[in-house]
């Protein structure tokens, strides 16, 4: 009985190949490629940055990378001022410095996009209110990452929530490192680098989150780690295991970050990072959010809080 059910199986996804791969080019559905347009302002930003690219049609020969389109019309504008952002060559987004057109919490935008017959356009506004870290607790631990024992930097924040009004936050931060490289000379070399902490949510609290029911309570962020790099040196030989070299690492200055973010920064974010989370690879794929009429992507805003430690 067992052996008839594996051949049925097997005759039923042959079968299945076969429907498939028969069916007429002309009786597959019609799908044209959309502009994907996905740009986040602040007032903190020193430019506005805008990526443009465009999707891949359902059932095409393209290999589903997104192109970078060069010859679009960018323009953003406010209730009062509209201006054109030009492409950069050299990062593949539409860029302008925010001294010739300065973002303004409070203010609603709209982004308008043209390509040939394409065109596309979005709106948001920028919160009114700024976070305030309230306080912060930074530690050192030592744990398995990679397989192998790892000395890691531990970070929580609190911040108050601001009253009489919607938000939605998300916690950030960088920790700007110096840290020895294993070089043939025998004080090895010091470089330095910015590093993101990851954000543990086992504890019940997420980087995402909305004061719903919850306006002027104290909020928390997750735990967040930041694994100080570590150096593996190939063994000379096969009967020897590899070393670890201690990186000698020293914490120049560690930026912490609470956005206040519109409605489309946070549902696009957390979109996002759902679909990521899903692991079952025969589960329904979550939707990604978008706010871009007539095409994909995002067009949102937020004001960012920010603290930073430096150690004497």
């Amino acid at each position: 009985m067992k052996t008839r059910l594996i051949a049925f199986v097997l005759l039923f996804l042959v079968s299945c190949e076969t429907v498939v791969d028969n069916i007429p080019e002309t009786r597959l559905p019609k799908t044209a490629s959309k502009l994907v347009v996905h740009s986040f302002i602040s007032p903190q930003n020193t430019q506005i940055n805008v990526a443009v690219t465009e999707s891949t049609p359902l059932f095409s020969d393209m290999d589903g990378k997104e192109d970078v389109i060069e010859t679009a019309l960018v323009k953003i504008s406010d209730e009062m001022n509209e201006i054109t952002i030009p492409f950069d060559p050299k990062t593949g987004l539409y860029s302008i410095d925010q001294s010739k057109f300065p973002i303004v919490a409070s203010k609603t935008y709209t982004l308008h996009v043209s390509e040939g017959e394409r065109v596309v356009t979005a709106h948001c506004q920028v919160p009114g209110n700024t976070p305030v870290i309230q306080s912060y607790s930074l530690d050192t631990t030592t744990g398995s990452h990679f397989s192998r024992e790892d000395t890691a930097l531990v970070l929580k924040m609190s911040w108050q929530d601001i009253p009489n009004d919607t938000n939605y936050y998300r916690v950030r931060a960088q920790g700007e490192m110096e840290y020895s490289v294993p070089d043939a000379g025998p004080a090895g070399k010091r470089t330095r680098s910015e590093l993101d902490f990851s954000w543990q949510e086992s504890s019940g609290h997420s980087e995402w989150q909305s004061d719903r029911n919850l306006d002027g309570s104290l909020f928390s962020s997750p735990t967040g780690r930041l694994f100080i790099p570590t150096f593996i040196t190939p063994a000379p030989s096969s009967g020897s295991p590899p070393k670890q070299h201690d990186s000698q690492f020293r914490l120049i200055a560690l930026t912490m970050m609470v956005y206040n973010s519109d409605v489309n920064y946070y549902k696009y974010h957390r979109s996002v990072q759902q679909r990521m989370d899903t692991e079952n690879p025969l589960s329904e794929p979550s939707q990604i959010y978008s706010n871009i009429d007539g095409g994909l992507g995002c067009f949102g805003a937020y004001t960012a809080g920010k603290l930073i430690y430096r150690p004497e």
